[in-house]
Order: C-alpha cells, then sequence, then structure tokens
C-alpha cells in the first residue's frame, strides 16, 4: 500500500525509470601524491564514462571521514584503481580492479569527421595552473594506453587521431584562458569526450529559495551553491585537485563552474569575474552566488580568502561533497510487476548502436539501475546487499547487463517497504516489530482501501460518537458515579485542581473500549445528528458499512424470556435462537419493528481499543506533507530492540525517509500524557534512531493544550515539531513556498465548526468510494469563460 511499509510485493502496472551505464568505481590515490593523481586523472580521461569517477586520497588506509561516509549510500558499484592500495571500507562496499573500457572503442562507430576537435591544453610541469587545467578540463596522452586496449582484445597501436580528430595546445595557465576553453562550444575537452553519448552531472535545483529553515538540512550549504564551487588550490596539494575533480564529477562539465584557483590568482577581481552571470549559474529565487571551499586549508583560512570579496560564501568542504549521479543513458517505461518482480529490455535499438563499435571485443560492463515511481528506496548501507544477492544502490535496483546474454530481458526485483525499513534499522545495529497498536492501525488502514481514505474520518464530533460506540456497557454510569465522588470530595475541601490531575493520570478520561462482539448499537439518527446532514449521513454510514467499520444489525426480544439480543444482517432471516433461553424465535420482527441500528466494526474497535486511532490520522497528515519530499512510507506503531532483544522504545508512527533518515512520531489523546517520563522515552528512541528530528501529536485543538507549546522545540537544537487536531483534521496538506504547516497558530471553535460542516458538504456531494473527477467542473464551468 503506498505510503505504508508493509511486507508487500510489487505488483501491477508502474512506471519505471531505467539508466543504462558502465559501472561506477571510486579511484583510491596515495594523499599528497600529485603525479599518481594526474596519473589517474590522465586514465580516467580516457574510460568511458571516467570523468564521473571519483578520485578520493587515502592515508595510512584510511579514506577521509566526509569521503567515506559517501560510499554506502551515493552511486557507486565498487572500489579500485591503478594505484594498489590496502584501505578501510565500510560494511558492504567491496574492493575490485577497475574494468575499464576505452572510450575510442565506444566512439570508433562513428568516422572521424562526425566529431567537434578535442583540445589537450598542455602546460608546462612548474605551471600551478597545471593539476587545476587537467581536473576541469581533463588531459589525454600521446597515445592510448596500450593496458587499456590489450584488456578488451583491441589492437596495441591504435592511435586517438583514428578515432577523433584531436589538437595539442602549448598554453600558459590563467583563469582568462581557463575560462574561455570552459566556455567554448567549438571544441570539446576530454573530460566532455568520455562522457559522450551519457548524461551527466547534477543539475542545479530550480526550486531553491534561501528560507528560515524548519527541517534539519545537512546539505543545505552543496543546495545553495549548486555548481558555483571555487576551490582554492593549496600549492601541490592532491587534496585540493581532488576536490576540484570530484566536483566537476557531481556537477557535469557544461558549465565553467566548479572551478579552482591557485592561492596566489584569488584577488577580488578573479572572484568578482566568476560571480558574473554566464560564469555563476543563476538558479532558483535565490541561487547564484559562489561558495569558496578548500579540502587542505583551515577554514578560518578559508573565511579569511572570502572577505575579498563580500557575494563569495566561505564553506567547509564536507558540505559540499557528493559524487553526483552515475553517469548513464536514461529513458523511462511502464513495467508489469508480480510478486516484486518484473522484466525489462536492457538495451534499446539507439544503445546497440551507440555499442556497435565495441563488436567483435570484450564488451563492457554495464549495469542498469531501476527507478519505480511512487515506490522509492532508501539510500542506505544495508539495501547495498551482498555480493552475489540483489543490490539497491541510492535508490536504485541493479542488474548486471552485457550484450553477450542470451535472454533477451533480465529480471528485476523490488523489495517490500517493510524489509527497506528493517535495513535502515540494522545499519544503526537495532530490530523494528510491529506494535499491537501498529498492527491493528495497519489493518484498519487495509479496510480502508488506502492511506488517503483516512480523509473520511477527520471529523470530531463523528471521532466521538465512534468512541461513544465502541464503549463497554455501564461506562456512562461510571462516569456519572465519578462526577458525583468528585464534587463530594470538593465539598469536604479537597483542592480541585489535585483532584483533576489525580483523575486524569488515573484513566478518568480514557475509553474503554468493549471486546469483540459487545458494545453499544446505535441508530442512524445518531450519525445524522453528528454530520448535521442527512445526505452526508447516508454516504458515511453506507461507506463505513463496507469498508467494515460498522455493523448492521437490528434488536430483537425474546417472546418467552424477554432477553433482548443484537443481530447482524447476515443473521436477520427468521428463525432466530434467542441467546438467553436458547428457544426459536419464529417471528422476530413486527410489521414496524424493523428498525436498524449500528455497532462498532472489528477492525475500528480494535484501533480503538489499542488507543491507535491518533496513529492513523497522524500518518496520513504526515504522508500529504512528505510524499513528495522524499517519503518511502510509514507505520503506525512500531517497537524498536537493541541487538539483545531489549527494547529501546516505541514509535506511535515511524516515518522512514530515502536518504535513511528515520522520524519517530509520538501521539498522545491528550497533553498531561506528554510531559516527564514520556518527553525522556522520545529523546531515548531520537538519540537511538539517528533521528534528524522528532514530532509530537495531541489529538485535541490546540486552544485546548495550550502549554504544549513549551515542550516544543526549533532550530539550532534536535526540532521537536507539534502536531493537534488543527492540522490533524485539515481536509488537505501542503507546503507552501516559505510557509510552516507545524506552525503552532491556534484556531477557533467557531472555525472547527466551519470546517465540519464542510467536511459534511463535501461528503454529501460524493460517496467516499467514487473516483474523484478532475476535469468535467472546470471543463463545465461557465464562469472561466
Amino acid at each position: 500500500m503506498r505510503g505504508l511499509l508493509d511486507d508487500d510485493l510489487l505488483s501491477g502496472a508502474s512506471e519505471v525509470t531505467i539508466l543504462l551505464r558502465p559501472e561506477r568505481y571510486v579511484r583510491p590515490v596515495a594523499a599528497h601524491d600529485m603525479p599518481g593523481l594526474l596519473t589517474e586523472i590522465q586514465r580516467l580521461c580516457q574510460v568511458w564514462g571516467g570523468p564521473a569517477q571519483p578520485v578520493v586520497p587515502v592515508e595510512f588506509g584510511q579514506i577521509p571521514a566526509p569521503y567515506a561516509r559517501l560510499l554506502p549510500t551515493e552511486q557507486i558499484d565498487f572500489v579500485g584503481g591503478l594505484q594498489h592500495i590496502g584501505v578501510t571500507l565500510p560494511q558492504r562496499v567491496e574492493l575490485r580492479p577497475p574494468a575499464d573500457y576505452p572510450t575510442i572503442i565506444v566512439l570508433s562507430a562513428e568516422p572521424v569527421e562526425r566529431w567537434r576537435t578535442v583540445q589537450v591544453a598542455e602546460l608546462a610541469p612548474d605551471d600551478p595552473w597545471r593539476p587545476i587545467y587537467a581536473a576541469t578540463l581533463g588531459t589525454l596522452p600521446e597515445e592510448p594506453d596500450p593496458s587499456l586496449l590489450e584488456f578488451i582484445g583491441a589492437r596495441k597501436d591504435v592511435r586517438f587521431d583514428e578515432v577523433i580528430p584531436i589538437e595539442r595546445l602549448q598554453v600558459v595557465g590563467s583563469l582568462d584562458d581557463l575560462i574561455d576553453r570552459l566556455t567554448d562550444r567549438v571544441h570539446i575537452h576530454p573530460r566532455q569526450l568520455s562522457s559522450m553519448f551519457m548524461a551527466v552531472g547534477l543539475a542545479p535545483d530550480a526550486s531553491y529559495i534561501a528560507t528560515n529553515e524548519i527541517l534539519p538540512q545537512p546539505w543545505a550549504a552543496r543546495r545553495a551553491a549548486g555548481p558555483n564551487i571555487i576551490v582554492a588550490i593549496a600549492d601541490g596539494s592532491a587534496e585540493d585537485v581532488a576536490l576540484l575533480w570530484n566536483m566537476r564529477v557531481a556537477h557535469g562539465d557544461q558549465r565553467v563552474l566548479p572551478i579552482g584557483l591557485p592561492l596566489a590568482d584569488i584577488t577580488r577581481d578573479s572572484l568578482r569575474e566568476l560571480q558574473q552571470p554566464g560564469r555563476a549559474t543563476m538558479f532558483g529565487i535565490s541561487g547564484g552566488r559562489c561558495y569558496l571551499t578548500s579540502a587542505s586549508m583551515d577554514f578560518a583560512d578559508v573565511e579569511a580568502l572570502a572577505t575579498i570579496a563580500p557575494t563569495v560564501v566561505p564553506v567547509r568542504y564536507e558540505e559540499l561533497l557528493t559524487f553526483g549521479p552515475a553517469p548513464g543513458r536514461p529513458r523511462s517505461e511502464v513495467a508489469l510487476w508480480t510478486d516484486g518482480r518484473a522484466r525489462l529490455a536492457p538495451f534499446t535499438d539507439a544503445d546497440r548502436d551507440i555499442l556497435r563499435g565495441t563488436r567483435g571485443l570484450r564488451r563492457p560492463d554495464l549495469v542498469l539501475d531501476v527507478y519505480v515511481k511512487g515506490h522509492p528506496l532508501p539510500a542506505d548501507g544495508m539495501m547495498r546487499g551482498h555480493r552475489f544477492g540483489p543490490r539497491f544502490q541510492a535508490g536504485a535496483a541493479q542488474i548486471p547487463v552485457s550484450e553477450l546474454r542470451r535472454e533477451g530481458t533480465v529480471e528485476v526485483h523490488w523489495p517490500p517497504s517493510w524489509t527497506c525499513l528493517a535495513a535502515a534499522a540494522q545499519s544503526r545495529r537495532l530490530m523494528v516489530t510491529a506494535s499491537d497498536p501498529g498492527r491493528a492501525a495497519a489493518s484498519l488502514l487495509r479496510s480502508l482501501g488506502g492511506v488517503g481514505a483516512v480523509h473520511w474520518l477527520q471529523h470530531r464530533p463523528l471521532i466521538d460518537l465512534l468512541y461513544r460506540l465502541a464503549e463497554r456497557s455501564g461506562m456512562s454510569w461510571w462516569k456519572q458515579r465519578w462526577a458525583h465522588a468528585h464534587r463530594r470530595l470538593v465539598e469536604a475541601g479537597a483542592e480541585p485542581a489535585m483532584l483533576e490531575s489525580l483523575a486524569q493520570s488515573a484513566g478518568r478520561d480514557e475509553p474503554v473500549v468493549a471486546p469483540a462482539g459487545e458494545g453499544r448499537d446505535l441508530p442512524f439518527g445518531d450519525f445524522r445528528k453528528a454530520l448535521g446532514n442527512e445526505a452526508a449521513a447516508r454516504r458515511w454510514v453506507g461507506w463505513a458499512e463496507r469498508r467494515h467499520l460498522l455493523v448492521r444489525g437490528v434488536r430483537v426480544t425474546c417472546p418467552h424470556c424477554g432477553c433482548p439480543s443484537w443481530l447482524p444482517m447476515a443473521s436477520l432471516p427468521p428463525p432466530v435462537a434467542c441467546v438467553g433461553c436458547g428457544r426459536v424465535i419464529r417471528e422476530p420482527y413486527g410489521p414496524r419493528d424493523l428498525k436498524f441500528t449500528y455497532r462498532i466494526g472489528e477492525p475500528l474497535r480494535r484501533v480503538l481499543e489499542t488507543d491507535s486511532l491518533g496513529h492513523i490520522l497522524a500518518l496520513h497528515w504526515l504522508f500529504q506533507l512528505f510524499d513528495e519530499r522524499g517519503l518511502v512510507g510509514a507505520y503506525p506503531g512500531v517497537t524498536v530492540t537493541d541487538a539483545s532483544g531489549s527494547t529501546v522504545g516505541e514509535a506511535d508512527v515511524l516515518l522512514l525517509f530515502t536518504d535513511g533518515s528515520l522520524v519517530p512520531a509520538e501521539v498522545k489523546r491528550n497533553f498531561p500524557g506528554t510531559q516527564g517520563r514520556t518527553i525522556e522515552l522520545m529523546d531515548a528512541l531520537s538519540d537511538a534512531l539517528g533521528a534528524p528530528y522528532d514530532l509530537l501529536a495531541v489529538t485535541r485543538p490546540a486552544r485546548d493544550c495550550a502549554a504544549l507549546d513549551t515542550v516544543g522545540r526549533r532550530l539550532p537544537n534536535r526540532p521537536r515539531l507539534l502536531l493537534t487536531d488543527d492540522q490533524l483534521h485539515e481536509g488537505f496538506v501542503t507546503w507552501a513556498l516559505g510557509a510552516d504547516p507545524f506552525a503552532w497558530n491556534p484556531r477557533t471553535a467557531e472555525q472547527d465548526a466551519d470546517r465540519e460542516r464542510a467536511f459534511a458538504r463535501t461528503l454529501a456531494e460524493r460517496d467516499p468510494d467514487a473516483a474523484r473527477d478532475f476535469v468535467s467542473a472546470s471543463l463545465l464551468d461557465r464562469e472561466l469563460d
């Protein structure tokens, strides 16, 4: 079910996006080894897809932490390069020699005259711009690397000029010359050459606007910078040159920036030049400022450099770091899934055409990345799988493919969303199981037919009626007795506030739900009164019957013993047996006695019994808010345990996002239940999950729990965001530009009454199970003419 984390296997027709690409490696090089780094760069500029392969410095067998944390979650297949370096890797990230495929073999199927001339800028060995040109434009040797050609079985004497026109230029490095080459649309440079036939690089975020953040944004600087990155290159620093290469890996070669500058050339004029439109990329509402960074310099020194140009923002390099998307050939189609499996054609005719130059030789090692629309996967290290099992990297399924395969299609598997949640928990050394309230709530969601159908429960008088319908017999008497005792105690001198506090803590206001087969039955008139509308009540009751929220039946009184009983519709045909004396009632209904009443259905009764209706309302609201903002799914009740089996905590709603983050929500019926121990337990669970924020919901109007606002938190601390019925009963949830959906803005009773009347009007106009017609109203609206 969409939005619900469950064990269901994907079935039916779904749109998929497919990316055919070469295998992608992260290339380790020894830190401080500039010649080794330049050799690796030269090799990558000869490899198809090489300009999108990151290069990481390694010292004493360790990859720097900012790079290491990207390895499990970004789109890379293996770690390996020319240098045989022992390196410590995260779990499920594998070290393997690269299977590099020469670009010129892929390009050889086309005649030489088709290609634009490749210009190779060659600088003097002592020119400080030389490594910057290599990282920004790329470089090529005089002849192709013989080991590359030997690996695929090609002639060892193949020359570049047999396949592409090439021009070598002796250059004195400068910013103006580098910009001219980056803006040259007549020639191409070596980095562009080895990315032919593939989509590469990140696109700037066209929706970006600088606003006060509500949720933590670990990559806020990266999003704000886009490609507008300037790397300060310290003299001889392989770390800075590798960083510049990796920024081009992430953002591609279509623009001037990212770019590097030697320290001596970082001046007010050079920074202003790069800040100009056409050099920097303008995007979104407020994107376009340049960001200055360095991997080798102290951040204080970067800040000092940036002061010479006030429009340039200094930033730590780890805040900008990403490997970006893998380069490849994308396409979209509709796939038919059966029990989590589908078969896809790995190649299109166009793919085969561009690979025809590889015929008769070893073929490139290619991978299909598959994404399913509406069924995202988290980018979590545990999702990478094992060597010989299914792999799910960076939110996609990976299938190795080869044109040598005899089958015309390949099989792709898609994991259940609950497996994704379990994997994200396992990467934190935790385990997750559905709690009893969670199972009850999930069962009700299935009865409703989907998370969206929770909308038809967003009505406070209706919810109160359902609780009354589910109460155990005698609850009214019990509450009257409690009120009588309260008055007597006050008359005897007891403090009313203390009595009220004790009563609430003792559960006076908690519903006592009847067990299955018992409970009240109410006439249709009670639903009409709650909704204030006859037509709305008819539609809602009909929908509730179909969805097993209500059961219709009649009351029967035995003429022999006088015992009353209640019979559901399925048991109405006479004769019926008396539950008191067991005798048969042959004529249970008089000519005017068949008056229907309603009892609570079992799926809804279990939810009310486990007090998880609030879980469902919170999940529905959060699903609407985050559906297009990276949400994989949520579950309405999860118990979290550690490796020893000890309970870490219980989340009333647990959300899983595509970045692998887990966010718990606590749901209470009353504000007093949100204090003291509850807050401590929330903090403990959020700490264990590494949650970026958590949520606290109270199923009461905000005006009735004003003190709740005191337990909320906002940035820079870990936010604790608050929800009440003010939000949970909203029919349509959206995150408008610059708005705060979690803002504390209590509604009045009149506003709630207006919303309840609008709910009833909508219900009267259309059946909850009817498909929504989004076309007819606008086509037939004369006022729009």
